[in-house]
């Protein structure tokens, strides 16, 4: 069969077994060559080299393979996710995160999977899978914000307004975006109405200044709050 009629796959497999032969095939015949050129003691070193450096080269292809391998289990999830098909996309991150646990794909794996699990309303699997994913993620300001505030949001689901704060004050102190920060105020306001704490909630939506993107939404919830303050007079 010509290499333009193999399956890819197929064509990839057999790419790494010549390379494969072609490497252990030039490895034994620099230790026959340094064997009989300089003796036992070193040629015993270099086997010993030579071991190492098979390893490595093993756990290359091995690491490389594993991580195509994540990448289409990844993959094949976002698919079914399009398709509405949950509980197949659930089925491909659950063999994702058994199958390749240190894969860099792993930590993408358990984010998808708590946003997943979040939309299928099952909060407290999306928290563990927040919680998991976070000490994988790369420590830039954006992925890890964007993943505390879903999980902060898991948290409000469940009822866990302490946490929820806790979190939003936490995250408050490390980021220097100001887009995030009034964000951050704005969730807080929101945690602050789950409390049924309306005058902290006023506090942290009117702190929004106009030019943010999340001014419109502060100002909605001051005019709800301030109209059921004013509708509480009243009545």
């Amino acid at each position: 069969m010509t290499p333009s009629k193999m399956d890819h796959k197929d064509l990839q497999r057999r790419l790494k077994e010549d390379e494969l032969s072609l490497f252990l095939e030039e490895s034994r015949e620099k230790l026959e060559y340094l064997w009989t050129t300089y003796g036992r003691k070193i040629g015993l070193a270099a086997a010993f080299v030579a071991i190492a450096v098979a390893a490595m080269y093993f756990w290359r292809v091995r690491s490389a393979a594993d991580y195509e391998s994540a990448q289409l289990l990844y993959g094949n999830a976002t698919a079914w996710i399009e398709q509405n098909q949950y509980d197949l996309a659930l089925q491909e991150l659950d063999k994702l995160l058994k199958e390749h646990p240190r894969s860099p794909v792993a930590a993408l794996g358990y984010v998808l999977r708590g946003d997943l699990r979040a939309r299928m309303g099952d909060y407290t699997n999306a928290m563990n899978d927040y919680i998991a994913a976070l000490p994988k993620l790369p420590k830039g300001e954006a992925i890890q914000s964007r993943i505390t505030i879903a999980l902060i949001q898991t948290y409000r689901s469940l009822g866990r307004t302490d946490d929820a704060l806790r979190e939003l004050e936490s995250l408050e102190k490390t980021v220097k975006s100001p887009s995030m920060k009034n964000q951050i105020a704005y969730l807080k306001g929101g945690v602050y109405e789950d409390k049924n704490d309306p005058a902290k909630a006023l506090e942290c939506y009117k702190s929004v200044p106009m030019e943010s993107e999340w001014y419109s939404l502060a100002l909605e919830r001051v005019r709800w709050l301030e109209a059921e303050a004013v509708g509480a007079i009243n009545s």
